[in-house]
């Protein structure tokens, strides 16, 4: 996607969320390798620990929806993006500080390189295709996205 596509795509997602009223926001990052999707697994005492998501994380104050994305995949993977390649939609979900955030994902390419996990994070990530879905831990809401995507690839 084109700077300005993706710039054009966050006016528009933050302009429904103002008026939701929602002013959190968390992205997912959907990496694939050889038709396989990254998946990593929180560490069993954070907030749904033992669940395996999308590497991703909140968008600070005056970051783009895109910075984010370059940001936490390389904080939590060590990947770097090579490109965002698409807007996979978004969902609501309660945190336990917050009773509304609202999460987008974003597909990327990224460039070649091994996972580094996190340290604290994430303990531990695997290439999923959709035969491996059922047997990993996950949030309903993130196994809707984990699903759509892996049955895509």
């Amino acid at each position: 996607m084109r700077p300005d596509e993706l710039a054009d795509i966050e006016r528009h997602l933050r302009d429904a969320a103002r008026r939701d009223g929602i002013s959190d926001f968390v992205i997912g990052v959907a990496v694939f390798r050889d038709r396989k999707l990254l998946v990593v697994r929180r560490v069993p005492d954070d907030y749904r620990g033992g669940m395996y998501e999308l590497p991703g994380g909140g968008v600070e104050s005056g970051e783009t929806f895109a910075e984010c994305v370059v940001r936490e995949l390389f904080e939590e993977t060590g990947l770097r993006v090579r490109a965002i390649t698409d807007f996979l939609g978004g969902f609501d979900y309660a945190t336990r500080t917050k009773s509304r955030v609202r999460k987008y994902s974003f597909v990327v390419e990224a460039e070649p390189g091994q996972v580094a996990l996190a340290p604290g994070e994430h303990d531990a990530h695997a290439w999923i295709d959709a035969t491996a879905l059922d047997n990993l831990p996950m949030a309903p809401d993130m196994r809707e996205t984990v699903s759509m995507l892996v049955h895509l690839s």
